[in-house]
């Protein structure tokens, strides 16, 4: 009879696998740009406090 299906089987396989790689590495990658725009956020934030008292210093002087 033969074997014939295996080649199939192990094609169909690796495409999965290939597919999971795939989804893993688009969920790693949306992780990190989510974290790298939060971050971007956080450091706007810490900057506008320091660029008031920039300017008190400033109107100061």
């Amino acid at each position: 009879m033969g074997f014939y299906w295996v080649p199939a089987l192990l094609g169909a396989l690796g495409i999965v696998l290939l597919l999971a790689v795939a989804v893993v590495c688009l969920a790693h990658v949306r992780r990190f740009v989510h974290t790298a725009q939060r971050e971007r956020r956080r450091t706007g934030q810490a900057v506008v406090p320091l660029r008031s008292a920039a300017a008190e210093l400033r109107t100061r002087r």
